[in-house]
């Protein structure tokens, strides 16, 4: 079963909880929080049970003076704000590390109540959806660092096996969340899918965001921003699509970021509007119907696979983040390290176009110490500088 497969983060929540008396999961749901934080519990509890929830709830002392087994999971443990201040007092007189692993797929961030009581008491990670190395259960690959790294874009980059179009397209249709992307009928995937939203929309957002908004018209905005993933976020467009306001749109924008939804990815360069990509992608091909041009499938193929590289790799202080000028240059996905920064421009074509090589000599220009590859679904690999490089696919992901 793809849930029960080794886990990168597991090595990062086995590290923290021998310095933390709180350590967080956090992600999507269905991304395999639950079944991660299970394998390390001493015992596990679901506030989705609503006598658990009733009881963290109602007296939270008498909850965690039960439940003394350590670690002590808590699985969705966004429901129960009251229980945190009295985690809070429980670790100031019980200072062990390793006490408590908390599971949820809302952002503390987005909830003062817990954020204030957990401040600097808890190391907290997110987890993302498997990309289709983890999914094959190969180690986490480095070859965007490395690039970026490098005097020069000339490293061997060795191709992986697992990589190809069969594997490619079906990604993007099922995505990486493990109780999903494994269910061959289409039909019953979609029914998950759409289950799925039903409960991330009717309960998780309504955790942070009080609004009066139908499910259906909700749907809808999520259905136009998934058409517009990677396109520089326009308000005015997007209300008059969506026929939401422009100050309830930005809120909403908010909101699925902090229950993992989407990802706001900053721009550089001349201009500044940011973009979004969709945490799972088969999440967003359900919500479209697939309806991605094919430049459009590769970007955020890429998104998807590339960002494990620098996520489970805090040390590396890597960021993502897009370059864009009013001149038209444009490259999409751009890995900044505490080492250097890299550009990855993808292309259709097995040789950049004019278009392309302009957008990364601006980048280069911009960025005097960075490099940039072009990234193809072909074999070719061709060094075009010191500092360009053609490559396939697989040679990256």
């Amino acid at each position: 079963m793809p849930h029960t497969r080794n886990r990168y983060l597991k090595h990062l929540l086995e590290k923290s909880k021998k310095f933390s008396p709180i350590v967080g999961i956090f992600g999507h749901r269905q991304v395999g929080k639950t079944t991660l934080a299970s394998s390390l519990a001493g015992k596990y509890i679901t506030l989705d049970d609503v006598q658990a929830l009733e009881f963290a709830t109602e007296d939270p002392k008498a909850f965690l003076d039960e439940n003394q087994s350590r670690p002590l999971v808590i699985d969705e443990c966004q429901m129960a704000p009251p229980l945190f201040p009295s985690m809070k007092e429980w670790v100031r007189t019980h200072p062990d590390p390793g006490q408590f692993l908390l599971t949820g797929s809302v952002r503390f961030s987005s909830r003062k109540a817990i954020r204030e009581s957990l401040t600097g008491r808890m190391i907290a990670w997110e987890l993302l959806p498997m990309n289709l190395r983890e999914a094959h259960e190969l180690p986490l690959n480095d070859a965007v660092i490395r690039l970026s790294r490098a005097r020069t874009v000339e490293i061997e980059l060795k191709s992986s096996t697992y990589c190809n179009e069969s594997e490619f397209q079906k990604y993007l249709i099922q995505g990486g969340l493990p109780g999903i992307f494994a269910v061959r009928d289409g039909g019953i995937r979609r029914q998950k899918f759409e289950t799925q939203l039903n409960t991330i929309l009717e309960r998780d957002l309504r955790l942070i965001l009080e609004t009066s908004l139908s499910l259906r018209t909700l749907k809808n905005v999520l259905s136009v921003l998934a058409q517009h993933q990677n396109q520089p976020l326009g308000f005015a467009s997007l209300s008059r699509q969506t026929r939401v306001s422009v100050p309830t749109l930005r809120k909403l924008i908010a909101a699925f970021e902090a229950i993992y939804l989407i990802r706001i990815i900053e721009t550089e360069g001349t201009e500044k509007k940011p973009v979004i990509f969709f945490e799972d992608q088969g999440e967003a091909t359900h919500l479209v119907s697939n309806r991605y041009d094919e430049l459009t499938q590769l970007t955020r193929f890429l998104f998807a696979q590339l960002r494990h590289q620098w996520h489970y790799r805090p040390e590396v202080e890597g960021s993502l983040f897009q370059f864009r000028t009013r001149g038209g240059a444009y490259v999409p996905l751009c890995f900044r390290g505490k080492d250097g920064i890299l550009g990855m421009i993808p292309i259709l074509e097995e040789n950049p176009n004019a278009n392309a090589l302009a957008g990364a000599r601006s980048f280069l220009k911009f960025y005097p110490q960075s490099k940039v590859v072009f990234i193809h679904r072909g074999k070719n690999d061709q060094v075009l500088s010191s500092r360009m490089r053609t490559i396939g696919i697989a040679q990256i992901v």
